[in-house]
């Protein structure tokens, strides 16, 4: 566990967390509902801790868990070591429930991940962040990250536009 600010912790998470995770989900429907238009948390829950990019294994692969002060889940993190270059981390979710959100605590997550892949020998963090989701791009490229390309991806039946940005971290 890593402690964060206001009492927030960030702790592994693994299949045994998969329920905890689906209640998460569920609040936090609103983002599959804008990525595919189908919310389906036991589902979700169950890709975010099992699903790798082409080449990785379950290694290279962590799940962490946002707690609020009273441990109850109110964040998932998914990060990818190496990915999809050496030293490169990709950032393949970083979501909070709403009431979790608007209040620093993603910066606060942001933080802890940044000393996190510079310990482990990364030089830069990378994400994909759906075009349509103004708040998140707004909100990653606050943090210095940069538009370093474009993909389409289908999600349900959605076809999404997304950027891809990288924070270089030396």
């Amino acid at each position: 566990m890593h402690k964060l600010a206001d009492g927030f912790v960030l702790g592994k998470l693994n299949l045994q967390n998969k329920e905890a995770l689906a209640q998460m989900f569920a609040k936090a429907s609103d983002y599959a509902q804008l990525e595919s238009g189908i919310s389906d948390p036991k589902k979700e829950s169950l890709a975010v801790l099992t699903d790798l990019p082409s080449g990785k294994s379950q290694e290279d692969k962590e799940v962490l868990g946002v707690f609020n002060p009273q441990g109850e889940l109110v964040g998932v993190v998914d990060l990818v070591r190496d990915f999809p270059q050496k030293s490169e981390w990709m950032l393949g979710l970083l979501e909070l429930i709403p009431e979790a959100r608007g209040k620093g605590l993603g910066k606060i997550i942001h933080a802890a991940l940044v000393k996190k892949v510079l310990a482990g020998s990364g030089k830069s963090l990378r994400i994909g962040v759906l075009q349509v989701n103004l708040a998140a791009l707004n909100f990653w490229k606050s943090l210095g990250y940069e538009k370093i390309g474009h993909t389409q991806q289908t999600f349900g039946e959605k076809v999404q536009e997304i950027e891809i940005l990288r924070l270089n971290l030396k």
